[in-house]
Formats: C-alpha cells, sequence, structure tokens
C-alpha cells in the first residue's frame, strides 16, 4: 500500500469494489441465460476489480474525476437493478430476451 492514497481514490476504489460485487453477487433466479450478457459482466467485474487492486498497490497513476462520476454512475445503475446487465441495457435498445 503506497504511504499516501488521496480522498478522491479510496472512493473510486470504494465505487468500483461496490460495482464488482453487485455484478459477481447477480442470482438469474430463472432468467433467461444470455452470452453478452455474461461476457459483458465478466469484462466489468475484471475491469472495476483491477481498478481496486491497483488503487490499493499504488500502481494507479491518477484519478480522474470525470472517470470516477462514469464510474458512480455505472455502480448506480447496476445495484439499481440489482446487478443484472440486460436490464440496464434495456433502455438502450437491447432486448433482454435476445
Amino acid at each position: 500500500m503506497t504511504p499516501h492514497i488521496s480522498l478522491l481514490a479510496l472512493a473510486h476504489a470504494a465505487v468500483c469494489a461496490i460495482l464488482c460485487f453487485s455484478l459477481i453477487n447477480y442470482q438469474r433466479d430463472g432468467a433467461r441465460y444470455r452470452r453478452w450478457a455474461s461476457i459483458l459482466s465478466y469484462v466489468m467485474i475484471v475491469a472495476s476489480g483491477g481498478v481496486v487492486i491497483r488503487v490499493f498497490t499504488g500502481s494507479y497513476a491518477e484519478i480522474d474525476l470525470a472517470e470516477f462520476v462514469l464510474n458512480s454512475a455505472l455502480c448506480a445503475g447496476v445495484v439499481a437493478m440489482r446487478g443484472n446487465v440486460s436490464r440496464l441495457l434495456k433502455p438502450f435498445g437491447v432486448r433482454p430476451d435476445q
């Protein structure tokens, strides 16, 4: 761990940890399996988990406020949909039944 981690970096790591946790704990409960949603979820889990690891190892060079806001909005959407990526993309014309 680096000796100095900014408050923005800690907040960014927390947001990405919540995002990763929400996606990992998604339960289908009888919903139809969609390969594209699984692949997208996997990529989002790896990316958000990687941010957390990079922040705490000190290899994240600079946290940008715009990136933090975007990740916070994505996290809020994923948490609101309880980790269901296909429901998150439904307003953009991606039909969950495909």
